[in-house]
């Protein structure tokens, strides 16, 4: 996201070492959508801590689409969308590379690596990325929360540690007029929170949170975003056809200590919130080219199931689905200036669990 900032328009959104999101004219979170070969990136994308679970290594080619694409991808994509492209196919029998990063900020040291490969009509790549970072450093000794000033260590924001993992496997199938791929990919990241970014309780606890640069102790969260995704396109001289098939699994937590508020109980535990998405979704497009028209129609559906935990509580547990389909013609009159125009229809239903 720090790289599209050179984009006009395009803002990243950074909370924290190693989570970032995108804006773009000012619409984020569920204002705009993350496309990931043809199917949207599902996680907890309303919160502010909540950055992509995508592998940064592992993206081929991105396209931003700076206005209204509400059309083509539903409602959530009013801001905007960025499109994500990891299924390039390898030209060679055989080959790889190997990137060795790092930063000064926070220590950072990074490794990624890519081995891909053709053999007739079959093609595979195989991605893993590792990193590893330390507290943050920031140019004073002391910060200010609520009339209250916090030391800091060596000038080091203390508990800002994380590190990454990510790995995929792609295999596809390549003919003269079609395409099919499975890619099956998996994004884990644990991450700490400032230890004063919960309150003023820090004052009151037993942890050294100075003990280790790199290490993680409360508050910090956790992620782990599991992604299958089934991706297949049919063209035939000026039509076109695309049908992309998925399951993701979002899960994630948050520890802190659990701290007694005025009269309430001392809460069990140090999980103060989990949300478990389990998301369904499937699309279907075509398109055709004749004269100076180009009409292009499609149909999506998804089905969401998100189930919440720990003592703290934002969101309750829900079941939503959606389904909907569009029509838009693409007319050019010259060369520089070209109509859209569509129209399309969503029905959703969302059902919230009570919450006691």
């Amino acid at each position: 996201m720090q790289t599209l900032e050179n984009l006009p328009g395009v803002k990243a959104m950074s909370v924290g070492s190693g989570v970032s999101k995108p804006a773009i004219r000012g619409l984020g979170f569920n204002r705009m959508a993350v496309v990931d070969d043809g199917v949207k990136h599902e996680g907890q994308q309303w919160g502010d801590d909540h950055g992509l679970e995508i592998d940064q290594f592992a993206v081929d080619r991105v396209e931003v689409i700076k206005g209204p694409a509400a059309l083509l991808y539903g409602s959530d994509a009013i801001g905007g969308v960025l499109n994500l492209y990891t299924n390039q196919i390898p030209t060679q029998p055989m080959s790889g590379s190997v990137q060795l990063f790092g930063r000064s900020n926070n220590g950072q040291l990074g490794l990624s690596t890519k081995v891909g490969g053709i053999q007739g009509n079959w093609f595979y790549k195989l991605h893993a990325t590792l990193l590893d970072y330390a507290d943050s450093h920031v140019p004073t000794d002391s910060i200010q929360y609520y009339s209250y000033w916090i030391r800091l260590k060596d000038q080091r924001l203390r508990n800002t540690a994380g590190y990454e993992c990510d790995g995929s496997v792609t295999i596809g199938y390549t003919g003269n007029h079609h395409r099919t791929s499975v890619r099956f990919s998996d994004s884990y990241s644990k991450s700490g929170f400032f230890a004063n970014a919960h309150g003023l309780e820090v004052r009151l606890s037993d942890i050294d949170y100075d003990q280790s640069r790199r290490d993680i102790d409360l508050p910090h969260q956790w992620v782990n975003h599991l992604k299958v995704l089934s991706h297949t396109t049919w063209s035939l001289d000026s039509t076109n056809l695309e049908l992309n098939v998925s399951y993701q699994n979002n899960h994630r937590e948050e520890h802190s200590e659990p701290i007694s508020h005025g009269y309430m109980p001392n809460p069990n535990g140090s999980l103060e919130r989990s949300f478990n998405k389990h998301t369904f979704s499937g699309s279907f497009a075509f398109r055709h080219a004749f004269k100076r028209h180009e009409l292009r129609a499609g149909a999506s559906w998804e089905h969401q199931h998100n189930q919440r935990g720990g003592w703290g509580f934002i969101i309750p547990d829900f079941v939503y689905w959606d389904m909907g389909g569009y029509v838009m013609d693409r007319f050019t009159l010259r060369k520089n200036l070209i109509l859209n125009a569509g129209v399309r229809f969503d029905y959703a239903q969302t059902h919230i669990s009570s919450y006691n």
